[in-house]
């Protein structure tokens, strides 16, 4: 069985939601089901620009499910399957997942639009339902019955935030799927340090004030856009 990659790196360090900071090995799968305005791996899937570069789809590889857990680190604690959107290729990411060593931590970033009734009951999911500042319709975007199901299965849910009325879209989606205040992370929206620090003084005191968890993004405020790092 083969996954459509786009890049595989570290061991480095996660750098968002409730494991950031900790060592991680990252498999990011090719392909999405959404088109984010502001997607920072636009090169996962953006095949016409949208995102202002044309990517190209021959960038992404075929590897079989025994070479990508050949490339994981004997040492390595924890992996972080990203995309693009990794619900996609399910039936392979079930196979990938229930051959790992049991020892490894699993995580996997969606977007939550695509159902994960079949995947095995250790892996941890970091949510990011997308808001109407990215650009995709709501219709498309969101889907209560599948967040319900994350929800369930004691997800976290991380939304990336741009302006302060994404607040008021928190906390109604929160409302309608029932997520406690304690699985919610906001992330401030940016590709550079300075963009991702402008404003966190406010989005300190609105994640205060809701109850909800911060997160910044460790490896841009290191890095910037630089990729597999």
């Amino acid at each position: 069985m083969e996954l459509i990659i786009s890049e595989t790196f570290g061991v480095t360090l996660q750098g968002e939601g409730r494991s950031a900071g900790r060592p991680a090995f990252f498999v990011r799968l090719g392909l999405c089901n959404l088109d984010c305005k502001w997607c920072d791996t636009p090169y996962t899937w953006d095949w016409t620009g949208k995102n202002g570069v044309a990517y190209e789809r021959s960038s992404l590889s075929h590897m079989s499910v025994d070479n990508v857990l050949a490339v994981i680190p004997d040492d390595c604690q924890r992996v972080v399957i990203s995309g693009g959107e990794p619900m996609i290729q399910r039936k392979a990411l079930v196979d990938l997942i229930s051959r790992m060593p049991h020892h490894l931590a699993v995580e996997i970033e969606t977007n939550g639009t695509l159902d994960p009734s079949d995947m095995p009951p250790f892996v941890h999911f970091n949510v990011s339902p997308k808001l109407s500042h990215s650009g995709v319709p709501l219709n498309k975007a969101i889907n209560i019955d599948v967040l319900q199901t994350y929800r369930d299965l004691d997800a976290d849910f991380k939304f990336v935030v741009s302006t302060p009325a994404d607040i008021d879209d928190i906390r109604l989606l929160q409302e309608r799927v029932g997520i406690d205040s304690d699985k919610i992370w906001i992330m401030p929206e940016g590709r550079s340090a300075k963009d991702i620090l402008r404003e966190m003084e406010m989005w300190f005191a609105l994640a205060a004030d809701n109850r909800w968890n911060l997160s910044t993004r460790l490896h841009v405020l290191a890095f910037n856009d630089k990729r597999g790092v």
